[in-house]
């Protein structure tokens, strides 16, 4: 029956996760809440589950949070806690990510013949190889020390890489899809691989091929930072919201 799952979910977060409070002006909220949303949206409990929940909460004052009677009581939630604080930064942690990394290619480290590319109605020579490479990760420094770009599908040259921010790309910054995870927030990933497993990322970028659970981790230029792109590569990661 409904009722008996929705009573077993209730008394196992009831038991298994401290009664704190996160208060929004006028919302409280146990954390806990956040931990049923999360089985929610990975679609660990249904609607009618989630919804119960937040009823029954509601009804006798474990959570407290205007309500439109336009709106059922989930979307209530939804839209004031986003008008507010985002769902991931109220619920710190969550597992199950998949991380992936991305670096800058050195034209030097490169051997094919050259072609040539038209950026801004002027030609220029690069390596087949090195220009395949841009193409995935983003940007690439070329023989002559500027940047070469691919994003927009057109080629762009710069004095430097840059984020979506037209900001220097440094290693500490992430792509990351912004509906999950805003933008600029503070990440750090306790599952990855020393010294990646401490460090403090910034969420300033993003990509097409980065969507829902999935962070691509910038890790500097060359084959050496290639090869940390490739060592952080994995599934199942745990991702903290830091601020």
């Amino acid at each position: 029956m409904v009722i008996h799952k929705y009573y077993v979910l209730f008394s196992f977060l009831f038991l298994i996760i401290p009664f704190n409070y996160i208060q929004a002006y006028d919302v409280r909220i146990p954390e806990w809440v956040f931990t049923a949303y999360e089985f929610w949206t990975e679609e660990k409990i249904s609607d009618n589950e989630f919804t119960n929940l937040l009823t029954y909460l509601e009804k006798w004052g474990i959570v407290e949070f205007p309500l439109d009677e336009n709106y059922d009581i989930a979307t209530n939630f939804l839209l004031y806690i986003n008008e507010t604080q985002t769902i991931k930064q109220l619920s710190s942690c969550s597992s199950d990510w998949y991380v992936t990394g991305y670096f800058i290619p050195l034209e030097q480290e490169f051997s094919e013949k050259f072609i040539t590319i038209v950026i801004n109605e002027k030609m220029r020579e690069f390596r087949q190889d090195f220009v395949d490479t841009i193409k995935i990760e983003g940007w690439g420094k070329t023989l002559s020390g500027d940047y070469l770009g691919w994003y927009d599908d057109s080629f762009h040259i710069a004095n430097n890489a840059l984020d979506l921010d037209g900001e220097i790309l440094k290693v500490g910054k992430i792509a990351v899809d912004t509906t999950v995870i805003y933008h600029d927030a503070k990440v750090t990933i306790p599952s990855l691989p020393e010294p990646w497993n401490e460090t403090i990322f910034i969420a300033s970028d993003e990509g097409t091929a980065i969507k829902g659970k999935h962070i691509d981790i910038f890790t500097g230029e060359g084959n050496n930072a290639k090869e940390e792109a490739f060592r952080i590569t994995g599934f199942n990661n745990k991702v903290c919201i830091n601020d």
